[in-house]
């Protein structure tokens, strides 16, 4: 049986600093390895690095915090922030195609099997899940 059979789940939260995109990617990464989930590893570090930025960057939240939940093959990775909802588009930029900002969503909708926003009183989770 493998540790990604079992149904696991992890929670790290970080305050919302510029270093925390890198912190929490890292270690989504190390919790997937641990898990045998070596080939999610990179699509949930661009996703992961993607939603967290969003957060840290588009919010005044003080923290962010990161859920992982492997179970069966499958990833799903949650980023909560406390902040107002700004504009979330699954459409990319708007800026034009030489625009380097505005296309997290859009990477994360490319590689992730599936992603949605929840928002509720507190803030916003924004979830992917990658199969594997």
């Amino acid at each position: 049986m493998n540790a990604s059979d079992l149904g696991l789940s992890y929670r790290m939260v970080a305050p919302s600093r510029a270093d925390t995109p890198r912190i929490a990617r890292e270690w989504v990464a190390l919790v997937l390895r641990g898990a045998g989930c070596e080939h999610l590893v990179e699509a949930a570090r661009l996703c992961t690095s993607e939603v967290v930025t969003n957060a840290h960057r588009h919010t005044r939240t003080a923290l962010i915090a990161i859920d992982v939940a492997v179970m069966r093959g499958q990833v799903t990775v949650g980023v909560c922030d406390s902040g107002p909802v700004g504009r979330l588009s699954r459409e990319g930029p708007g800026g034009g195609v030489l625009d380097t900002r505005g296309r997290g969503l859009a990477l994360v909708g490319a590689y992730a099997d599936d992603w949605s926003v929840v928002v509720g009183e507190g803030g916003k989770l924004v979830w992917f899940r990658l199969a594997g």
